[in-house]
Formats: structure tokens, C-alpha cells, sequence
């Protein structure tokens, strides 16, 4: 939307600001963008249920080392990740982020 305003006011027409904007490949991307949208709300729904099982503490901390493993995608497959300092400080992270949802594991473990 902002997109298609920002085109309105540097166009002369709405015709004009349409046609500037990309086309949106509904033929080719459909599939795609369905799968992928079904596979999210699933990964959500199962999200909520694990947090009501496991508790806050460690359902959320759970959910969250999701992000460790896209990290490890990005630097190993997709390569997004350059210089051995960065990726030493992203491990370093890594492993402070794991660490903690250990410690939130055995703080529950205590008091269940």
C-alpha cells in the first residue's frame, strides 16, 4: 500500500502507478506461497500447544532456538554469513542462547 502511494504521488495517474508497480506472478507463486503459508500457521499452532505443556520458561525458549537452527542454514547453505570473526560471534551467541535454555530446563525440572 505504502508502495502504490509513494508511485500516486511520483506519477501523473492511478493507471500510471499501477503499471510501476511489480507484477505479483499469482499464476507461478500461488502453490508456493500457500504451502508456505499453511506450513507457518501449523508451526505457530504447534507452538502455542508446546507452551502450554512445557510452561513459559522453556515452551518460549524452545520456540525461540528456531532461530538458532535458520542461523545455521544462513551460514552453512546459503553462505549469508562472511568473515571467521562474525561467524565466531554468532556462535558465541549461539552457544550463551543455549546455555540459558538449558538452565530454564533444570530451573523447571526443580520445581515441578
Amino acid at each position: 500500500i505504502s508502495r502504490f502511494t509513494y508511485q500516486c504521488c511520483t506519477r501523473s495517474s492511478f493507471k500510471d502507478a499501477y503499471q510501476a508497480l511489480p507484477s505479483f506472478h499469482f499464476s507461478t507463486m500461488w502453490l508456493p506461497g500457500t504451502i508456505s503459508g499453511i506450513l507457518w500457521s501449523l508451526g505457530n499452532i504447534c507452538s502455542m500447544i508446546s507452551v502450554q505443556h512445557l510452561g513459559v520458561g522453556i515452551g518460549y525458549s524452545v520456540i525461540q532456538a528456531s532461530m538458532l537452527v535458520s542461523g545455521l542454514w544462513g551460514i552453512f547453505y546459503y553462505q549469508e554469513v562472511e568473515g571467521t570473526k562474525t561467524r565466531l560471534k554468532w556462535f558465541v551467541a549461539a552457544i550463551i542462547t543455549v546455555i540459558a535454555i538449558l538452565m530454564l530446563s533444570y530451573q523447571h525440572e526443580s520445581n515441578c
